[in-house]
């Protein structure tokens, strides 16, 4: 029994990539975690970001906008925005004043999406505290008309959840090939005319399909459940198409680039954590510290999430998708120049 565990713990460490791996990879996530955790708790961290719209422009509204900016406090953060939407990625609560607006009769709009509980309550205090400091205090009460836009954080975690588990589905199917070619399955392929190529390209498109139906049925029930009905149907199944076909390639890459399963099953969930904490897959961004939030920004299932919840407003995100097919075009090249390096 001695023999035989050490016998094991020498072919652990016989690949020193994939121990070192092994052993960081917790503390590595856990720093992320940890770093998220910090950031909610610091005083200076995370901030309710709201954005004032001034669609009266006259001289009464421009008080008021400039006593909110005023009235900002450590954890609120205002921003006055010009034109009808903010463009602002991050908005928590969007404040109208509207045409008609005066001192003598004060009336808001606000519009709340409250990712967090208090995010309502922060914006309606400011608006009280800015109508106080811009006008005195005898005159009448700002009306405030709140209107709570619900699903931000739902629309985002819809793809992001089933992002993850399409990473790492994808990884297991990509480790099975490689276990497969160390069987003898790719001599057996070319001995029937199947070159490594084509064998990877249909190990991609194979993944892509089973990626496909997960994202889509995942996004299906947040309609059905959730009531998350996508303003654009097609948009929404080209966008998962898209993000599907580039999990796919970018992990059949990652495992050609791996050459054995051994290495690969050591760094495939590494990267699936650490792409899945940065990219908002399982923390959104917009709760994550700006450093990190950066960061994910790069990362193909951050532009998966924009692209899919862009789709659900009835937007198409022709960047995120443009990121995301050079992204599927960069591994699948990747993988087809190296398969069949590896297959000799």
């Amino acid at each position: 029994m001695i023999t035989l565990t050490l016998a094991m713990l020498r072919s652990f460490v016989a690949d020193r990539v994939a121990a070192i791996l092994t052993l960081v990879a917790p503390l590595a996530f856990f720093s992320l975690i940890a770093l998220f955790y910090r950031h909610l708790e610091a005083t200076d961290g995370f901030r309710f970001e709201i954005a004032v719209v001034d669609e009266s422009g006259c001289a009464d509204a421009r008080l008021f906008a400039e006593a909110m900016q005023s009235c900002a406090m450590q954890r609120v953060h205002v921003s006055e925005v010009h034109g009808s939407e903010p463009s602002s990625h991050g908005v928590l609560a969007t404040v109208h004043i509207p045409i008609g607006f005066s001192r003598t009769d004060p009336r808001v709009l606000v519009e709340a999406a409250s990712p967090l509980p208090g995010a309502s309550d922060a914006a309606l205090q400011l608006v009280n505290a800015a109508n106080a400091r811009a006008f005195a205090v005898d005159l009448p009460a700002v009306t405030v008309q709140v209107t709570s836009l619900n699903g931000m954080l739902v629309r985002g975690s819809a793809a992001g959840i089933a992002l993850i588990f399409i990473m790492f589905s994808s990884a297991s199917i990509a480790s099975r090939s490689l276990g497969d070619d160390a069987s003898g399955l790719q001599d057996r392929l070319r001995s029937l005319g199947v070159s490594a190529a084509a064998s990877t390209a249909a190990r991609i498109v194979a993944i892509s399909v089973i990626a496909w139906c997960q994202l889509a049925l995942t996004l299906a029930w947040a309609a059905l459940a959730f009531q998350l009905v996508p303003g654009s149907v097609l948009t929404l199944m080209f966008a998962s198409l898209v993000a599907s076909v580039t999990s796919a390639a970018f992990f059949v890459a990652l495992a050609a680039l791996c050459g054995s399963r051994a290495r690969f099953v050591a760094i495939a969930p590494v990267i699936t954590l650490v792409l899945s904490a940065l990219s908002g897959s399982m923390i959104p961004r917009i709760l994550l510290p700006t450093s990190i939030a950066s960061v994910g920004g790069w990362l193909f299932p951050a532009w998966a999430i924009d692209a899919c919840s862009a789709a659900i407003d009835g937007r198409f995100d022709g960047q995120s998708i443009a990121l995301l097919a050079a992204m599927s075009i960069a591994s699948t090249v990747v993988a087809l120049a190296i398969a069949p390096r590896s297959a000799r």
